[in-house]
This record gives C-alpha cells, structure tokens and sequence, in this order.
C-alpha cells in the first residue's frame, strides 16, 4: 500500500492557477486517506506571510518545499531540490503535473532513478507552440511510468507513440465539503445579477475560455429571451477586446463585466444567481486549450446547467443532454437554442447538474489515483 508520496507540481496555491489548485486538492486528499505527501513547487506569484500563513494551515502530513524563482538559476534550483528529495526520503511514488514538472521526470527517470512516477496531463502543456519546449516536453513524459489524462481529449493531444503509455482518464473534481460551506456562506452582498435568463461564464476572460463566443452569439440568444443578460466573472485580460466586440454587435447593454471576484463567497453567489452557465472555449493556435472545465463542476453544484463548447475538455465535464449540453462554439443558433432547452427545462437539468457535481467531488476522485499508485507499486514490487 502506498504511504508516502512526493508531489511535483509547477504551480500551488496560495498563488493562482488552475494545476496549483488540482495538485492542492490532490495532496489534501490523499492525506485524508492518511498517505504522507510531500509537495515540491515553485512560489509564484503570492507574497512571502501569504506563503508561510498557507503552509502553516495544512495537515501534518503534508510537507511543500518551495523552490524561490531565481531568473534561468530557477531551473538548476528544481533539479538540485528534486535530486534532494529522492535522495534523502523514501518515497512509495512520485507525481508530477505541470511542463517543467514533466521535465524534471525526464531528468530524474535519465539518472538512473527507480522511482514511481504518474504523471498528471491537463491539455495546454502537451501542445506547446514553441517546437524546443514540446520535444522536451514529450521526452519528459516518456520516461513516466503511467499517464492520467484529466480527459480523453487531453489524451487525444498526444503523439501517437505517447499514446501507446499505460494510462488512465481521471477526471478533475471539486471539493464537496468546500462548497458546502460556501453555500451556507453570506456574500458581501454586493452581487446583484440582472436578467432573464441570468448566464454566466467563470474564468480568465481570453479567447481560450471562449468569452468572445457567446458574445458573438448573443443577437441570436436575445431573439429567443430578449431579456437575458450575459454576466462575466473573472480577470479582465481582454476586457476592453470583447467590450468592443459588443459594442460593435449593439448588445453592450446585454453584457456586463464584473472582473475577478476575491471571496470565495460572492463567487457561490454569482452561481446561486445564475440560471445557465456558458463556457465555449476555444482551442488556440500556441497550444493553449480546455483540458477539463472544472468550473462546469463548480456552476453544477448549485444546480446550475451549463452549454459548452465540443472539441476541447468540455467534451468530459458535460454529459450531453444530461447537466447541460455540447454545441459548436461558432454556431450561435445553436447556442441559443440549447440555452433555451436548459432553461425551460430547468428542473430536470439542475437535479442533474447537481449529481454531476457529486459524483466529482474529490473524496471519489481520489479513491481513483490511490487505485493507480496502489496497482503500480504492487507490480513494482512483483517485478523486484
């Protein structure tokens, strides 16, 4: 049975991102299941006391090592802490999610290590634009030992040959028992989402997660609801972009930007308050794509349906016909009319949604990886 665990990740909160808040998720619950983790990660973007506040709030049986970000000194720093850690602790296994997490596998598995590695794919590191990078990226995860895709069409990015790896899907999950609180939680009161129906995206507004889509779509959506109003939660990187964009189509009256909601609980708000959340994200040129869509989990939870994009992730986080629907991101006819299906069929969608949401809480997800390292360190210790 696995007992101890070395987690390397490229990311982990309290910085942003969505890696960090999978590997955060995976590590506190494999603790639950009393395995001893160890999380090797860079500190990205979040102050020295928010660093030491955080790590002094997680469980006794999970260590982070954090690796200052020192300019090209950064990745020598990774190879000598991860070398240290193998070297000086006896680790059942090792999972590594993220790029250059990826590549300090390849690193590791060329010296010589035994070591039990998994490695965690979630889409826009396989498909990296920059040739150099997407080569050492490959080379990295061939030397795994086991792949877990967080969808099938994470595994689909894959070359043919990386394919052919032992591998099993898991997809990502929400914490339940987090969103219970939330629930229960007061806003600040100060989300008031207009229209009829109310719909909502969550996520960095860019074209990846695919804003610019439904606005595009939104001519068509007022013919069918002529009072629905698009409301948009999240980082405002192409805000002034796509406030153009609805200028351009006359529908700025129909679309609202609320930016990034800090507390936890406004965020449960706007989902409480929503009526149909949309996420038609779309594939990008540089390699950047949808591996999953964990906020279609989050939006669920509150019995929220949600419409998204095929071709990507979503693909995963939506079962068609079942807790929302899957349209073409570009066919704004479409759209409309799943929106309309979700909506007028509200009771049915949202009773679902909400087992959806349940059935991905992480207490049954990581049953899931705890299977996987069980499985390979029995097959470890046949072959020894």
């Amino acid at each position: 049975m696995i007992k101890k665990v070395l987690l390397v990740t490229s990311e982990f909160p309290p910085g942003p991102g969505g890696i960090g808040n999978h590997a955060f998720s995976l590590a506190k619950h494999l603790a639950k299941k009393g395995i001893e983790v160890t999380v090797m990660a860079d500190t990205n973007y979040a102050d020295k006391q928010e660093v030491v506040l955080f790590d002094e709030s997680l469980p006794n049986n999970i260590e982070v090592k954090r690796i200052k970000r020192v300019w090209v000194f950064t990745y020598f720093l990774r190879f000598w802490h991860l070398f240290s850690l193998v070297m000086k602790q006896k680790f059942d296994g090792a999972i590594f999610s993220g790029k250059f997490s990826l590549w300090l596998c390849g690193v590791l598995k060329t010296s010589g290590s035994k070591l039990l590695s998994i490695g965690v794919l979630h889409g826009s590191e396989i498909q990296i634009s920059h040739r150099l990078s997407r080569k050492v990226t490959d080379w990295g995860i061939a030397h795994l030992d086991f792949l877990v895709p967080v969808s099938h069409f994470t595994h689909s990015l894959l070359n043919k040959d990386l394919q052919k790896k032992p591998f099993r899907i898991v997809e990502n999950g929400i914490d339940v028992a987090e969103f219970q609180l939330l629930s229960q939680g007061v806003g600040s009161g100060n989300i008031k989402l207009k229209g009829d129906p109310v719909l909502l995206t969550v996520g960095n507004v860019t074209y990846r997660k695919g804003q610019h889509r439904v606005i595009k779509a939104i001519p068509e959506i007022l013919k069918e609801m002529p009072n629905a109003h698009y409301h948009i939660v999240g980082l405002p990187t192409c805000k002034s972009e796509f406030e153009q964009l609805a200028t351009s189509l006359n529908v700025n009256d129909s679309v609202t930007f609320h930016g990034r909601l800090p507390r936890r609980e406004d965020l449960a708000e706007a989902y409480r308050q929503a009526e149909c959340f949309l996420i038609l994200s779309e594939n990008q040129s540089d390699g950047d794509v949808e591996g999953f869509g964990i906020v279609i989990l989050e939006a669920n939870y509150f019995g929220v349906p949600a419409v998204g994009a095929k071709g990507c992730g979503i693909d995963d986080a939506i079962e068609n016909g079942y807790n929302g629907f899957l349209v073409e991101g570009n066919t704004p006819s479409e759209i409309a009319a799943s929106i309309k299906k979700v909506v007028t069929q509200r009771a049915f969608f949202s009773k679902n949604a909400v087992k959806w949401a349940n059935d991905h809480d992480w207490n049954v997800v990581v049953e899931k990886y705890v299977d996987v390292l069980n499985k390979l360190l029995k097959n470890k210790q046949r072959e020894n």
